[in-house]
């Protein structure tokens, strides 16, 4: 039998409400914990990955270097407690796991759920690699790093690839 991971629904504060799955998550846009790391190059290039065809959401489109749910079996001590420790555990876990890395990071920011770009309580990831990626077979359909200007250009898209390019460039990101 296959394990489905479970997923906490959360409140407007980020606090744990229920466990539902991921289909119930995505079909009603409920609330949840997520993570993106943004990987760049020695070059300055933002590492992305172009999702797999066979993706439930946003397939064959471009983005952030990974992502990832926060899922029942990453919390030690409750789904409200250490959620610091919580969040980066999962942006490694999904780094290993998408591109076959693992990397120093350092949180960039919290956000909050945004109407139009994503319904999640999402901590963006900052870290540097130049690889070799090894991309998850089943998720990741291909893994290349980009200038801003190539970014500019580049189609299919995420709504959350544009939105946290946008941010990181605000921020003087490369």
């Amino acid at each position: 039998m296959t394990h489905t991971p479970r997923i906490a629904v959360v409140d407007q504060d980020n606090r744990f409400l229920r466990w539902t799955d991921r289909a119930e998550i995505h079909a009603h846009h409920l609330p949840h914990r997520s993570v993106q790391v943004a990987i760049f190059d020695s070059q300055g290039r933002l590492v992305l990955q172009q999702r797999h065809p066979d993706k439930l959401t946003y397939p064959g489109c471009w983005d952030l270097s990974c992502s990832g749910h926060v899922e029942e079996d990453d919390y030690h001590a409750g789904p409200d407690d250490d959620l610091d420790r919580v969040y980066l555990h999962v942006a490694h876990r999904e780094l290993r796991e998408e591109l076959g890395i693992d990397t120093d990071l350092t949180l960039l920011a919290a956000f909050p759920p945004q109407e139009g770009v994503h319904y999640e309580h999402t901590r963006l990831y900052l870290g540097y690699h130049d690889g070799p990626f090894t991309p998850q077979p089943t998720e990741v359909a291909q893994i290349q790093a980009f200038t801003p200007e190539a970014r500019d250009r580049l189609e299919p898209t995420t709504r959350s690839l544009r939105a946290f390019d946008r941010w990181l460039r605000q921020h003087h990101l490369p």
